[in-house]
């Protein structure tokens, strides 16, 4: 198994770890009043609030994982709703360029030419983009840190 991590640090998962760990609390707070109640509920209205909480989760941790991870076996850009996972072999270089959300963003460029989305942005300005992804925003150096270290693991990976 192959041992995946940020080349970056993140200081904004701190936050979002605290909202997954605070919704889990929650979400067994009322479980467990939901239970302790059982007999003045429906199996409705128990299963509605079971389902929110559950999707609730699911997006609080997703939303806390995503990130943009390297190992021995390439490169991985972690988002909401999908994982993808480029080798090594397939990475060709990384570029910053526009995206629909942000004015800059991180793209990592395959050998045939096709660009795959990373949740990396490039805040240039005081504030960054406008909007956020939920993605990672390096401003100054730490986004040119960034790029540094990516580029000596394409070198360590023989790209």
């Amino acid at each position: 198994m192959f041992a995946w991590r940020r080349p970056y640090s993140d200081a904004s998962r701190v936050f979002t770890g605290f909202i997954a760990g605070a919704g889990t609390v929650f979400a067994v707070v009322v479980v467990a009043l939901i239970a302790t109640h059982w007999r003045s509920g429906t199996v409705l209205r128990a299963a509605g609030v079971g389902g929110f909480l559950g999707v609730w989760l699911t997006v609080a941790w997703r939303l806390h994982r995503t990130a943009l991870l390297v190992s021995d076996a390439g490169v991985r850009a972690r988002w909401l709703l999908r994982t993808r996972t480029v080798p090594w072999s397939q990475v060709s270089r990384f570029r910053t360029a526009p995206d629909f959300l942000v004015r800059e963003r991180l793209w990592i460029v395959l050998v045939d030419d096709r660009m795959v989305r990373t949740p990396v942005q490039h805040a240039a300005g005081v504030f960054g983009s406008a909007l956020n992804d939920g993605g990672t925003r390096l401003g100054g150096s730490r986004y040119y840190t960034l790029l540094d270290s990516l580029a000596d693991e394409m070198r360590a990976h023989g790209n």
